[in-house]
């Protein structure tokens, strides 16, 4: 599976199934970053972020 991160490369807004070529994954991200979930980094969360490697749940109050 691909996570879908949006403009400030940490905040994953979406994902792609794995059966999905990678050519229609990048077509559809758009510019976007897509990062490769694997059984080390994952899961990812929607609204949570990405950071050094690793996917984190969303974080109410988060500061950047």
């Amino acid at each position: 599976m691909w996570a879908l991160l949006d403009i400030d490369n940490k905040t994953v807004i979406g994902g792609f199934t794995p059966d999905m070529p990678y050519e229609q994954v990048l077509k559809e991200a758009r510019g976007r970053t897509v990062i490769k979930m694997t059984l080390e980094n994952s899961p990812a969360y929607v609204n949570g972020f990405y950071e050094n490697g690793k996917f984190y749940p969303p974080v109410e109050g988060r500061k950047e």
